[in-house]
């Protein structure tokens, strides 16, 4: 009788522990999926305020090469969501988003008192920063724990058996082959010659 007992009590354990890794993984999942939604957002929202800043900071006349950066960056962006590219190369060319427009947001505080066409995009923008510094949080918190999930030897068959895969992290990658990143080309606009 009582190898009966163990063999029904390890039976248990193991349906238990079974259940709450599908419970775990199927949350993980969900999380990451609105993580990463919520992150797309904000990522659209600054990307919709920025040509507001870009105006009232050629009317202030600030440092033109700062604001060619961030009209180049926001474009780099723009270009790397539309081509669905990577996560790594999408948070790549993110980060460098977010530098051009800190650096033209510095350039215009650092100029002496702007006008209200200025410091409200500007301040829009802090706000959208922090949201998207949190969503990225969010995300790779979540997208941690469902990799270490189907990473893991013993839950691994659980998590493939869901059909749930590791999702990228949104962090930029480093190619250590010692080339440099991939840079698409795009074709430019012939002039028309007459």
């Amino acid at each position: 009788m009582t190898v009966v007992a163990l063999v029904a009590f390890l039976m248990i354990i193991g349906i238990v522990w079974i259940m709450s890794v599908v419970r775990r993984t199927r949350r993980s999942a969900d999380t990451v999926a609105a993580g990463l939604h919520l992150l797309e957002i904000e990522l659209d929202r600054r990307r919709a305020v920025i040509p507001d800043l870009v105006r009232a900071a050629v009317d202030a006349e600030i440092d033109r090469a700062a604001v060619n950066q961030l009209v180049g960056a926001r474009s780099w962006s723009a270009m790397m969501r539309d081509r669905r590219s990577e996560l790594g190369d999408r948070a790549a060319a993110e980060n460098g988003l977010s530098v051009a427009l800190h650096d033209v947001v510095f350039e215009g505080r650092a100029s002496g008192p702007t006008g209200w066409d200025f410091a409200a995009p500007a301040t829009e923008l802090d706000h959208i920063e922090h949201r998207i510094a949190g969503a990225v949080r969010v995300y790779n918190t979540q997208a941690s724990i469902l990799r270490s999930l189907a990473g893991s030897p013993l839950s691994r068959p659980i998590v493939r058996t869901l059909g749930v895969r590791a999702p990228d992290l949104f962090a930029e990658t480093v190619d250590m082959s010692g080339e440099g990143p991939h840079v698409p080309a795009v074709r430019t606009p012939q002039r028309a010659t007459r």
